[in-house]
Parts: C-alpha cells; sequence; structure tokens
C-alpha cells in the first residue's frame, strides 16, 4: 500500500494554489539570495492572453521566476545586456505590495560593490528611480563576537532609535505631491543614514510604490 503524503498545514492563501513559480508568500516576508542558474523565453497564458516571458532558474529550488519588465530592467542595470551572462550571479529578491497586489521585486546583489541608482523606464509611465542595493556581507564591527554586532536597547549603529517602519511608511504616504514626496524620503532616510542603518524593504517599496502612484496621478 502506498504511503500517504504529508503536507505541511497551508499559512497563506497562496499555498493552497503550489505551482512552478516563485510566489512573494514564498518568501515569509524576508529577502532572499538566490544563484541564477537558467534564463529562457517560455510562452504563459495570463489574465492578458499568451504573453512570451523570460523565465529565471535557479539553484537550490526548482521554482522560477516569470520576468516583468521592471525586474528585467534591474538585473540589466545589474548585470548587463547579455543575458546569458546573468548565469551564475547571485541575485537578491523581496516580497512587497505594488499597486495593491503581492509582487516579487530585486532587492539587489552581492555581485555588485556599491549601491547603485537606476531609473525604471516602462511605456505610457513616467520613469522613476529604485535603488539596487549591494548586499555583500559587510565586515565584522569592532568589538563583535563571531561576526554579530552587539546591540544595545534596540538601538541601531551610532546609538540612535530608528523608527518603526510603519511611522516611516505613514510619513511617506501623507505626501500629496512629488516634491513633498523627495521631502519625506529625505527625511526618512537620513534617520537611518544618521543610525548607520539600511532602509528597511518595506519603507524602500512602499516610496517606490507611492512615487509611481502620485506620478499616474500627475499624468491624469
Amino acid at each position: 500500500m502506498a504511503q500517504e503524503k504529508i503536507f505541511p498545514t497551508p499559512v497563506d492563501w497562496d499555498e493552497l494554489y503550489p505551482g512552478r513559480f516563485l510566489k512573494a508568500s514564498d518568501f515569509k516576508g524576508k529577502q532572499v539570495t538566490l544563484k541564477i542558474s537558467g534564463i529562457r523565453l517560455e510562452e504563459l497564458i495570463g489574465d492578458k492572453g499568451a504573453q512570451i516571458k523570460g523565465i529565471i532558474s535557479f539553484d537550490k529550488t526548482e521554482k522560477q521566476l516569470a520576468l516583468n519588465k521592471t525586474n528585467g530592467i534591474c538585473l540589466k542595470e545589474m548585470f548587463g545586456k547579455k543575458v546569458q551572462e546573468w548565469v551564475g550571479k547571485r541575485v537578491t529578491l523581496f516580497p512587497t505590495v505594488w499597486n495593491g497586489e503581492d509582487a516579487i521585486r530585486i532587492y539587489g546583489s552581492p555581485e555588485i560593490e556599491a549601491d547603485k541608482e537606476i531609473t525604471i523606464s516602462l511605456p505610457r509611465k513616467r520613469p522613476f528611480a529604485m535603488t539596487m542595493h549591494s548586499t555583500r556581507a559587510a565586515p565584522p564591527a569592532a568589538g563583535s563576537a563571531n561576526g554579530v554586532a552587539p546591540a544595545a536597547n534596540g538601538a541601531a549603529g551610532g546609538g540612535k532609535t530608528l523608527p518603526p517602519s510603519a511611522q516611516s511608511i505613514e510619513t511617506i504616504r501623507a505626501a500629496q505631491t512629488l516634491d513633498a514626496l523627495a521631502k519625506a524620503r529625505k527625511s526618512v532616510w537620513g534617520l537611518y543614514a544618521a543610525a548607520n542603518a539600511d532602509v528597511p524593504l518595506d519603507v524602500d517599496a512602499a516610496a517606490n510604490e507611492h512615487r509611481e502612484a502620485l506620478e499616474q496621478r500627475a499624468q491624469e
């Protein structure tokens, strides 16, 4: 008698419909770095009918990533236009919400030496900026043990306490114009820079999404 397969108890709605492609829920709210093992074209059937998409495969997982234009531009800006040279490169992905839908975005890569500002230009939309982050491991801080820097009372480097992500996002989304958003972003980013800390993924994603919404509103 064949042994019955035992599956984990689903927590997220997406887990009820497993498939071959990565979903935002697979990341459990965290960024993940994967090594690209292959790139090819494939015709996929979706809500808009048949479309030819770039398909990215990775080491150590059977799940693949169907490339949208934004993520494709991010990879090109980091690794160049010759896509087969992307094979072997590591890319850091993270889950976010884009235009009200769960999405996977590219945070950066350990392959780049420093953060890089890029411009995303999509049809019928104003160009907007994104930051590709260098996700190389930082050298151990002085006085740290096993590469883990000591923390003091929830404070980041420099001894300054950071605002909660929700507070930072609220500040960003309160901006009603692109100029106001630029000022809010500068203020929020300054708090993290003063504390020698990275901007949280959800704050970075909220700023990009709100900027896109404001740009679309300006075109109407």
